[in-house]
């Protein structure tokens, strides 16, 4: 399975504007994600998903960098009409690392505040 790009459908555009022309900030960004992957030259690498709720929803935008074996991500407070290119560049860097350990430094400027957290991939017994 190659690694996923969930995107949270519920996040409004802003803590305070969920919806924008009728739509979440979340279904916003899905969109983009989607227009950008489908000329993107690695997107057999790398799935666009969805979930109902990432349950950060005082940081709208949100979305996760979920891989086998590697480490979750999770990006909130993210501008849903323009960060979808800067997400592909990070996704890059999370396809190029083995492990999934990707600096916060290495991430476009864009997304180095946006970074809320590093979850461990679960340990086999």
């Amino acid at each position: 399975m190659p690694d996923q790009l969930i995107v949270c459908q519920s996040c409004g555009f802003t803590a305070t504007e969920e919806k924008c022309d009728g739509e979440t900030g979340g279904a916003h960004l899905l969109k983009q994600l989607q227009t950008l992957h489908e000329q993107w030259p690695r997107q057999g690498e790398l799935a666009i998903g969805t979930t109902g709720c990432l349950c950060i929803c005082e940081q709208p935008c949100a979305i996760a960098y979920v891989g086998t074996g590697k480490p979750t991500y999770l990006f909130a407070d993210l501008d849903p009409t323009t960060c979808a290119a800067h997400l592909l560049t990070a996704a890059e860097l999370y396809l190029d690392s083995k492990d999934g350990m990707v600096s916060a430094y290495k991430l476009p400027k864009e997304l180095q505040p946006c970074r809320v957290a590093r979850i461990p991939p679960a340990q086999p017994k």
